[in-house]
């Protein structure tokens, strides 16, 4: 399977990405990360760029992690970067919640519409790992490639 990794370009996050893309790797699959250079070419536009990229993947990982502060409610809290939010909302409606997912790190502020999904816990790395493993064992048995 062919596997898209988006995150912010925060030193971090492309951490957390580089970490996830080895698991990938590890269980056979191919991992696309949004910084390959093919990914996003001069010129082009982000959401073209991202409706073709969706045509040659299977699934979709994004990582949300404490990118920007933001002000809520009187309070200054952490939050994920617009367009990893963006991005996961994007593949979600071309690939299904099924096939795109979100891998969390820190306590990032979550947009109260996805409060309720259930993400893979990058703060706990032994239980992400088989988390993310038993996820594209249950994407192939589902043969979704």
């Amino acid at each position: 399977m062919n596997i898209f990794l988006g995150s912010s370009s925060s030193v971090e996050a492309l951490n957390h990405l580089r970490k996830v893309a080895m698991i990938i790797e590890a269980e056979g699959h191919i991992p696309l990360p949004w910084t390959k250079s093919e990914i996003f070419r001069p010129g082009n536009y982000i959401l073209d760029s991202l409706r073709e990229v969706s045509g040659r993947i299977d699934a979709a990982i994004l990582i949300f992690s404490e990118d920007d502060e933001v002000w809520y409610r009187n309070e200054l809290q952490l939050t994920t970067r617009d367009n990893v939010v963006l991005e996961y909302g994007f593949f979600v409606s071309l690939l299904g919640r099924e096939r795109t997912i979100i891998c969390r790190r820190g306590k990032p502020r979550m947009a109260t519409d996805l409060q309720g999904i259930i993400y893979c816990d990058l703060n706990r790395e032994y239980k992400a790992e088989n988390d993310l493993v038993q996820w594209l064992r249950f994407l192939n048995s589902k043969n979704i490639v």
